[in-house]
C-alpha cells in the first residue's frame, strides 16, 4: 500500500512538473483538478499493484504444482530394484518423512542417478531444514555429477557443512578421497587423521585406518 501510494505521488509529481506551465499560461486550473486526479491514478497504481501480486501468486501455484509433478513422477517410477521400491512405498505411506526424502537421495546416489538425487534431497531439506548432513550430501552428489571433479559448488557445499559441524563425517571424508585421488597424500592423511583422533560416532575406524595406510605407502614412495 505504502509503495502504491508513493508511485502514484511521483507520478502525479512528474505530470504536474510537464503540464503545468502549459496550464499556468493557459487556463486556470481548478483545485478539483489535481484532487481528481490523484484519485484517478492513485486507484490505477493500486489496481495494477494487485494485478502483480495476483500473477506472483498464480505464478508460485503454478511452481508448486510443477514440483508435486516432479516428486509424484519420482515416486511412480518403475524399476526392478527392491531398495528403491521400499523407499517410494515408505515416502507414499509418509511423505512428510524427511528421513525417508534423504534415504531416497542417497540411494539415487548409488545408482548414479543424479537429477533424481538432487529433487529427492531437496525436498528432505524442505522437511528438514538445513543440516551439515544434507550439505555434504548435495556436496558428494555435486561431486559425482561432476565426474569427481572439486568444482565451487562442490567446494561451497562442502564448506557450508564443515560450518555446521566441523567434524562432519561425509564432508570430511569427500574432501580426504578427492586429495588422495589427486595424490595428495599429505593433505589426505591430515583429514583422515582428524576424524580418527575425533569422537564422532559416525566413523568407521577400519576403513580409516586401512586408507591411512595405504595413503602413508604411496607417500612415501612419491
Amino acid at each position: 500500500m505504502v509503495l502504491a501510494i508513493g508511485l502514484a505521488a511521483l507520478l502525479l509529481l512528474i505530470l504536474i512538473a510537464i503540464w503545468g506551465p502549459w496550464f499556468a499560461q493557459y487556463g486556470r486550473i481548478s483545485w478539483r483538478w489535481p484532487v481528481g486526479f490523484t484519485l484517478v491514478v492513485l486507484a490505477l497504481t493500486l489496481l495494477g499493484y494487485q494485478q502483480l501480486g495476483g500473477y506472483t501468486l498464480v505464478q508460485q501455484e503454478g511452481l508448486r504444482q510443477q514440483e508435486a509433478r516432479r516428486l509424484n513422477n519420482m515416486l511412480d517410477k518403475q524399476s526392478s530394484d527392491p531398495t528403491l521400491y521400499r523407499l517410494q512405498q515408505r515416502i507414499r505411506q509418509s511423505p512428510d518423512n524427511g528421513a525417508g526424502w534423504f534415504s531416497l537421495a542417497q540411494h539415487y546416489l548409488y545408482r548414479n542417478e543424479f537429477d533424481d538425487a538432487l529433487i529427492a534431497l531437496q525436498q528432505a531439506e524442505h522437511l528438514q531444514g538445513a543440516n551439515a548432513a544434507l550439505d555434504a550430501a548435495r556436496a558428494t552428489i555435486l561431486y559425482y555429477q561432476s565426474d569427481k571433479n572439486m568444482t565451487a559448488d562442490v567446494t561451497y557445499w562442502i564448506q557450508q557443512s564443515l560450518a555446521k559441524d566441523p567434524l562432519q563425517y561425509t564432508a570430511l571424508m569427500l574432501q580426504a578421497s578427492d586429495k588422495y585421488r589427486n595424490s595428495h597424500y599429505a593433505d589426505a592423511i591430515a583429514i583422515w587423521q582428524r576424524l580418527l583422533d575425533s569422537d564422532n560416532p559416525e566413523v568407521d575406524r577400519a576403513v580409516i585406518i586401512q586408507a591411512l595406510t595405504l595413503a602413508r605407502m604411496l607417500q612415501k614412495a612419491a
